[in-house]
């Protein structure tokens, strides 16, 4: 018969073994639960690394060279709202620092590596800008028709945008290569291709002048736009023919008020590189109106193959021609009257 010191150590070794059993039981169950609930939660919350995410990180961490492709302003902080401009960094100046979070917490500024200051990472690029052949004065130019606008004066270089005809654009340079540098409405810039070409229709959609001085046309499209005119002015008087007047004074008037006025139309166009302005349609005369200076006008024509006197005028044998500075109401309108008439 089995003392009872032995019978002891059996139960305990017994208690022992039922409390393992319940310890592996539970650390079962735990991994279980972690694996079927908890994992995919620490697997999604970062544990494992985001490989774009360390490169962005990397980008922001890491010391460069870049240049300013415009003018920019260096400010105290990496914020346009509340920060102080310390100063302006002349277009094609290289900068050597850092990219950091802006304090939106949305946008990329560039700290410079003396400390002093930040730029706005758009304004700044890896490569020098192009060099101007011609400035452009930031003209406004509305498109004629859809174009894109590339990152670099190469359509190799990635499409920043394609807008639509009717867009404002913001001119700020030709380049050697025929591309024109373009200041984006966020900041930076692009290029749009064929800068010549964009330079031709500046005035707006290209227009045909095959003027004569012998009979004052001015070629299909333009003697079209004038024939409305004159259809709108026969209408006019034809009102006032019909129309009843209280007495001989009122209708002297209103006859008064309309007889050898001149009639202006503006009107938005271009012919090789100059900018039609208007047109006009005046007693026994008609004008065509170019935002540039005359000296231009008549060496464009000169170049068309007109004869064209010192003094701006046509040969003609009835009528009268020329080019010629504005004057009156029509230098609301233009620089130049290219005018035809008795």
């Amino acid at each position: 018969m089995p003392s009872k010191t032995k019978l002891s150590q059996d139960g305990s070794v017994r208690s022992w073994k039922r409390i393992a059993l319940v310890l592996v039981a539970l650390l079962v169950m735990g991994v279980l639960y972690f694996w079927l609930f908890l994992a995919d939660d620490v697997r999604s919350s970062g544990d494992e690394p985001d490989a774009s995410l360390s490169k962005s990180e990397a980008e922001y961490a890491a010391s460069r060279q870049l240049f300013a492709v415009t003018e920019v302003n260096i400010r105290d902080r990496p914020t346009t709202q509340d920060s102080a401009i310390l100063g302006k960094l002349p277009r094609g100046s290289a900068v050597t620092g850092t990219l950091k979070m802006g304090m939106d917490g949305t946008s990329s500024w560039f700290e410079l590596a003396d400390g002093k200051g930040y730029i706005a990472d758009i304004n700044l690029s890896e490569t020098q800008p192009p060099v101007i052949t011609k400035e452009l004065g930031n003209k406004i130019w509305t498109t004629d028709q859809a174009i894109d606008i590339w990152a670099q004066p190469d359509t190799a270089s990635g499409l920043l945008d394609r807008v639509k005809a009717g867009t404002a654009l913001t001119l700020f340079g030709l380049t050697a290569t025929n591309y024109i540098e373009v200041k984006l409405p966020k900041g930076g810039v692009g290029y749009l291709a064929d800068g010549a070409g964009i330079l031709d229709r500046l005035g707006g959609k290209p227009l045909i002048i095959s003027f004569s001085p012998q009979n004052c046309s001015f070629g299909k499209e333009l003697d079209t736009e004038f024939a409305k005119i004159g259809a709108r002015l026969r209408a006019k008087w034809a009102e006032l023919e019909s129309k009843e007047f209280v007495d001989e004074e009122a209708r002297d008037k209103a006859y008064a008020s309309v007889e050898g006025k001149s009639t202006f139309m503006k009107f938005q166009r271009s012919f090789e590189g100059l900018s039609i302005t208007a047109i006009a349609q005046h007693y026994e005369a008609q004008s065509v109106y170019f935002a540039d200076p005359p000296a231009k006008v008549i060496d464009v024509f000169r170049r068309k193959g007109f004869a064209i006197g010192k003094d701006g005028t046509f040969p003609s044998t009835d009528l009268y021609a020329a080019i010629a500075p504005t004057r009156g109401e029509g230098a609301a309108y233009g620089k130049t009257d290219l005018g035809c008439g008795v």
